[in-house]
């Protein structure tokens, strides 16, 4: 990374959101993502769910050593709103393609309330354990890898 003359190196992973589309007045979706060095393996996941179940199209998806895997099961995520600090389930509905715990160590809570547009997000940085599965059949671990999750209810 450059900061005017100084560089500054750094070994990492990064996400970008990247949203274009209408979207309903009504909203809400969880959303996660990870990515770092698991058993030898360089993985990133993207899972989301709410917006999207029941419609057959999702961004769902994990990146193994370079080669990306289709979710295309909706995911369940299975927490507490009463206290988003205890531990998540993310899971897929139908196969076992995706199952993970995710255990959050710190809470970022954004609210804006203006009477007609209203977003209240919960986004939770943590660690997920479990495991997704290949389209190739492959297995993968996953052990205390750092990412993070999220619940948004909106009102746009």
């Amino acid at each position: 990374m450059r900061l005017g003359d100084r560089r500054i190196p750094f070994e990492g992973f990064a996400c970008l959101d990247f949203g274009r589309g209408v979207w309903p007045y009504r909203g809400f979706w969880n959303w996660a993502a990870a990515s770092g060095v698991q058993g030898g393996h360089t993985i990133g996941l993207n899972l989301g769910g709410g917006w999207t179940d029941g419609t057959g199209m999702n961004e769902n998806g994990f990146v193994v050593d370079g080669r990306v895997t289709k979710i295309h099961d909706d995911l369940n995520f299975e927490y507490d709103p009463a206290d988003f600090m205890r531990p998540w389930r993310i899971r897929t509905r139908e196969t076992d393609q995706v199952n993970l715990l995710f255990e959050p160590f710190f809470e970022r809570v954004a609210r804006t309330d203006a009477l007609v547009v209203r977003s209240e997000v919960h986004q939770m940085i943590g660690r997920f354990s479990g495991w997704v599965t290949t389209e190739a059949g492959e297995r993968i671990a996953i052990e205390r890898m750092v990412g993070w999750a999220e619940e948004h209810r909106a009102r746009w």
